[in-house]
């Protein structure tokens, strides 16, 4: 009997079966292809923008929308593909503060104007670099004008450093204080029969409270509360005499708030009026059509450029190949031991930007620009190692302070020639901590039991499933002390103060910067200006263009930082949708923190601090 007839049936089958699958392989392929053709060819454009002719007089606009960052999420020569970045794009600090900065010498600007209703995440020390920023403008002759639909405490820090303010007649202006919170743990972690093991070393290392405390401790809270009094006071001094007000009257706006909007039948804008906390109330188009006639000759209105069109335009021809440079470094995120991943600083990505930094002849000088409060232990301590060797290549390392540079940032950054800081930097924070969580006590809630054998207590010591043995804890232990009197060496090695001086200043206390100088762990209050101009000043070229020390990107991994990056939220969305998690509740932070727990020895350098 032959069987060709059914085969060739059982063929047909099968490719009637497979032509849908073959089909959708067949439209994703070409998907794919039409997906890099239009990436391709948008690259292509970006590199063909045309060049921008300036107005011969303008008023330049400048609407800080978004996030101020301290690194360009794509190179500079792939600008014109930010605009495809879903949402509004970052604020690159330095971006803005060079604009600024050439304004200040462009006579073509007659003045400058700030939108600052959208201001989004920034620390006060990157506000403060604006407003010096502000202020050599004014020095200049230039007037700056700001506005703002609504005014929160960040944002009116920025607006008050202009010569006028102007604020929606339906907006209002916060001025709530300054506060910090958390979390705390130990109940629910004993519901749940979990039991989180400490090792610190430093009365004031308080990462480790919220997992093994209900409160704050009374050390914890007095420092803090130190800490966050003279960040508020010297909020109020430079809002008083930017304002020309008394700080009581301030203190009175802030704490006694419902008493102001009650005296202005609760128009919150007009309570900001009367207060003399801004000069008139307008809305957005009166306010922008009314400083382009100011500025405007002949009954016309003066032209105007938004920022990243002079930013574009102004920006300087690209230093030649063999030209000598100040590099400059982001450090931006917590601090890990391994490849880059989004929203963390890879110690694998900066040491291998600090040894080419060593080996570039072009490379006379390196900024690190720190914005971490920390994170691996053994990270710090592989970048610092790092910028030694940049030193011993006889090349300066200046240290710039943003808003966070604190316990891991700090061990890094006492290995530099000098550092500089901004009054709201949070620094210092140096301590050392393990956590190790035990599960045994929710396994037997579970009725799960764990049983078998072992050859000592260390085979099984760090089995989560086990309760700790007392010859484990004291191991880790052990290492954190070692870790912490390495770290009071490094320190003592780096800033030249002896080690019996460093432990008093140590013992985790975060100090702010300007605390900080006057304890010796920073040389010089200043911005990201004032180190570059340091840096070309050590290497003796003082003209010295300064140049991003970013990893190299593909193709590949634009397209995919295009597609992907900032999509995290969609997680929370789900588990929303599901019940699983109350609507504006974020579990984005503590899964970041969780992915931040990777040193090879389970030693950690971090602050539980957030730049204010």
């Amino acid at each position: 009997m032959s069987f060709r007839p059914f085969r060739a049936l059982w063929r047909a089958l099968r490719w009637l079966i497979l032509l849908p699958l073959r089909l959708v392989e067949f439209l994703g392929r070409i998907a794919i292809g039409l997906a890099v053709l239009v990436f391709v060819a948008a690259l292509l454009i970006s590199q063909w923008e045309p060049v921008l002719k300036l107005p011969p007089r303008f008023v330049l606009t400048l609407a800080l929308d978004g996030d101020l960052v301290e690194q360009p999420p794509l190179p500079d020569g792939l600008r014109s593909l930010r605009s495809l970045e879903p949402g509004p794009a970052p604020l690159v600090l330095r971006d803005v503060l060079d604009a600024l900065d050439r304004a200040c010498r462009d006579e073509r600007v007659l003045a400058v104007a700030l939108d600052l209703s959208r201001l989004g995440g920034a620390s006060l020390a990157q506000i403060e670099e604006l407003r010096g920023a502000i202020a050599r403008l004014r020095q200049a002759g230039k007037p700056v004008y700001a506005y703002g639909d609504v005014l929160p405490q960040k944002a009116y820090y920025l607006a008050a450093a202009a010569q006028e303010v102007t604020l929606d007649p339906e907006g209002m202006v916060l001025l709530p204080g300054v506060a910090v919170t958390q979390n705390y743990f130990r109940d629910a972690f004993d519901r749940l029969g979990v039991r989180v093991h400490a090792f610190r070393v430093g009365k004031h290392k308080s990462f480790v409270e919220p997992f093994t405390r209900n409160d704050m401790s009374p050390e914890e809270r007095e420092v803090t509360q130190d800490l966050i009094g003279g960040i508020w006071q010297r909020l109020l001094d430079d809002l008083a005499r930017d304002r020309s007000l008394a700080p009581a009257v301030l203190r009175r706006y802030s704490e006694r708030y419902d008493e102001v909007l009650a005296a202005h039948e609760g128009d919150s804008a007009k309570a900001a009026q009367a207060e003399r906390l801004v000069d008139q109330l307008q809305g957005y188009e009166d306010w922008h059509d009314g400083l382009l006639e100011r500025y405007g000759s002949e009954g016309n209105q003066a032209e105007e450029v938004a920022f990243d069109d002079y930013l574009y335009a102004t920006a300087p021809a690209l230093p030649a190949a063999k030209a000598p440079v100040v590099a400059l470094l982001p450090i931006q995120g917590t601090l890990i031991d391994g490849p880059p991943r989004d929203g963390m600083a890879s110690a694998d990505s900066i040491v291998d930007r600090l040894d080419e930094a060593a080996e570039d002849e072009t490379i006379k000088a390196v900024v690190l620009r720190l914005d971490t409060p920390g994170g691996s232990a053994f990270a710090a301590e592989r970048i610092r190692r790092a910028v030694l060797r940049v030193k011993e290549a006889g090349k300066p390392v200046i240290v710039s302070m943003s808003g966070t540079a604190a316990s891991g940032g700090y061990w890094i950054a006492s290995a530099a020639d000098e550092i500089f800081a901004d009054r709201f930097t949070l620094t210092g924070s140096i301590g050392i901590f393990a956590l190790f969580p035990e599960a045994a006590g929710l396994l037997d809630k579970l009725s799960v039991h764990t049983d078998g054998v072992k050859t000592g207590p260390f085979a099984d010591g760090l089995d989560p499933r086990v309760p700790l043995a007392d010859p484990v804890a004291r191991a880790v232990q052990a290492e954190i002390e070692h870790g912490y009197r390495r770290f009071l060496a490094v320190v003592s090695e780096g800033r030249k103060i002896p080690e019996t001086e460093v432990d008093p200043i140590a013992q985790g206390r975060v100090w702010l910067g300007e605390t900080g100088q006057k304890l010796g762990l920073v040389d010089t209050l200043g911005g990201l200006d004032a180190a570059l101009d340091r840096a070309r000043e050590r290497a003796k070229l003082p003209q010295a263009p300064a140049r991003w020390l970013l990893p190299p990107l593909s193709a590949r991994d634009v397209l995919m930082k295009l597609l992907f990056e900032g999509r995290s939220d969609e997680f929370d969305s789900r588990l929303q949708s599901l019940g699983l998690l109350p609507p504006g509740v974020s579990l984005a932070e503590p899964r970041r923190l969780l992915r931040a727990f990777d040193d090879r020895r389970g030693l950690y350098a971090h602050c539980l601090c957030a730049a204010p």
